[in-house]
């Protein structure tokens, strides 16, 4: 993370200027999304820039996934919508926005479901994290978006390093994932969030940071 953040924080001060510049002045409570393809740092970036705001917390989506049993019963992937619980999540994004504290799900991946939940408070800013939270559905009630984008080759390479030395996958299984998740899915379903980011990031080969493009959806 500090080798991360020695690569980044730059950036993610400039994120961070760009949404203060936008909502600073206003005690609203701000939506921010954080989409892309899986494998281009979202997570971490998502607790960089929370730290930079602060008054900030973070709402990871991954904790939203259906039950793995079900995903693959259906043959479906982590971008897929109903790899998803679309409706709580936009119930959860309603709470925030009217400052409503809800219990949100707890993903435990070593089972594959949902055991346990925890209280969420919406705070000032609320980064809202995941491959999903660019979607579509969504961004009639997010306030601003970021979309972390990344070449093929640096999202394979995040897959076979997380998901066999983290997570136990064998080489074929990481593959699997890799094509029927980033490739087949977040292509057909994910890459409208790139049409609607705000700030369009790239991340490359050795995780570094650039702003690739900056928009407007206003």
């Amino acid at each position: 993370m500090d080798r991360w953040k020695e690569l980044n924080g730059d950036v993610v001060r400039e994120v961070r200027d760009v949404i203060l510049e936008r909502f600073g002045t206003n005690g609203d409570t701000v939506l921010v999304a954080v989409g892309g393809p899986g494998g281009t740092g979202k997570s971490t970036f998502s607790r960089a820039l929370a730290d930079v705001l602060r008054h900030a917390e973070v709402l990871k989506l991954d904790d939203y996934k259906t039950e793995r049993e079900s995903r693959r019963a259906k043959g479906i992937y982590g971008p897929h919508p109903e790899a998803n619980e679309m409706d709580l999540v936009h119930w959860h994004i309603e709470d925030i926005k009217n400052k409503r504290i809800f219990f949100k799900p707890i993903y435990d991946p070593r089972r594959g479901g949902i055991d346990l939940t925890e209280a969420y408070q919406p705070a000032r800013f609320n980064i809202i994290d995941g491959e999903i939270s660019t979607y579509e559905r969504f961004m009639e009630i997010i306030d601003f978006s970021v979309y972390i984008d990344a070449a093929f080759s640096t999202q394979l390479n995040t897959r076979l390093t997380r998901d066999i030395k983290e997570k136990g996958y064998t080489l074929q299984k990481a593959l699997a994932t890799f094509f029927g998740s980033n490739v087949r899915e977040f292509l057909r379903y994910g890459t409208s969030g790139r049409d609607n980011a705000d700030i369009i990031l790239f991340c490359n080969s050795d995780y570094s940071l650039e702003v690739s493009e900056k928009n407007s959806r206003n």
